[in-house]
């Protein structure tokens, strides 16, 4: 097996396209195509399929991807001269600065914070909002310690930027429990395309806003379209909302179990495939130096990776 191969597979799950995946490389696109026919060959899978939306991974690279970033993460750490090894986190005493969404910060706060009041008690975090057009500014200037998001291509690629994939997220339908009118034979049931397009949604949109998201592209594919009631920044809004009205919200799965426990929520599985996003831990390159730093983000990729399993994306 050549290793070499999988930096070429990480880069296209990462930016869904040979030709950007292989000027992030610094690679032609032939030898990257060429790349990645060698390792279909060695895999024994398509992997990726060509699509109006680029280049779309089947099952098995979605299954695998978060580990194989993981493993390249690993050796791009052995090969990182000068940096600084950590400090025992139960020494530190610092306040540390995340930019997260609300989707972040209800799967992983509690995780996060739980766990730090165990293992570094003299530790505080500030969560500040998610906001893409001032993101840069604040890690290049610093400003941000660590950012726990999903990033596009725009915001990833940065310069000294550094990524590791932490959890990997895909896409259910979520309905107030007391309406959930139609109820398939599957366990969990599927609604159906009708039923989900008849049906007023909540879009959630925490960055820019809009009234169109990531599942209207997918709707748009097959020629059908929804109807959008209202579009809000906040998943746990619209977990609130969706739980009051006969309206529905497409929410990530590990979001939508988490919400059905405090919610009067139904979970159905989505009539449709909708590809999965990463979420990842991100921070620069310059901050490798810094042992403190090195010390809580070691603590942060255990505590929040043990096998989760792809920011917020408006759906």
């Amino acid at each position: 097996m050549d290793l070499n191969l999988f930096a070429v597979f990480a880069a296209i799950m990462r930016h869904g396209s040979v030709s950007q995946a292989a000027d992030s490389l610094g690679l032609t696109q032939p030898a990257t195509s060429n790349a990645l026919t060698r390792l279909r060959g060695q895999l024994g899978d398509q992997l990726f399929v060509r699509s109006r939306n680029g280049m779309l991974p089947t099952r098995f690279p979605t299954q695998v991807a978060p580990a194989i970033e993981r493993a390249l993460a690993d050796l791009a750490d052995v090969t990182r001269q000068g940096a600084a090894p950590g400090i025992a986190l139960a020494d530190l005493k610092r306040n540390f600065t995340f930019v997260m969404s609300d989707l972040e910060e209800a799967l992983f706060i509690t995780d996060l914070i739980g766990g730090l009041a165990k293992a570094a008690p003299g530790v505080s975090v500030e969560v500040r909002p998610f906001r893409s057009d001032i993101l840069q500014d604040a890690l290049e200037l610093e400003r941000v310690d660590f950012v726990i998001a999903h990033l596009e291509p725009s915001i990833r690629n940065l310069k000294n930027l550094v990524s590791r994939t932490i959890a990997t997220l895909d896409f259910v339908c979520v309905m107030s429990r007391e309406r959930a009118v139609f109820e398939g034979p599957a366990i969990p049931p599927v609604i159906s395309l009708d039923d989900y397009i008849e049906r007023g949604h909540i879009l959630v949109a925490p960055d820019r806003g809009g009234r169109r998201g990531v599942i209207d592209g997918h709707l748009r594919a097959m020629g059908r379209q929804r109807s959008v009631v209202c579009s809000i920044p906040h998943f746990l809004s619209a977990c609130l909302l969706v739980s009051e009205t006969d309206y529905l919200v497409t929410l990530p799965r590990q979001l939508a179990d988490r919400a059905a426990r405090h919610f009067p929520l139904r979970i159905m599985e989505l009539p449709f495939p909708a590809n999965a996003f990463d979420i990842g831990l991100h921070w620069r390159s310059t901050r490798d130096k810094d042992p403190e730093h090195a010390s809580l983000r070691d603590f942060i990729l255990k505590t929040l990776t043990p096998d989760q399993g792809k920011i917020a994306l408006a759906v």
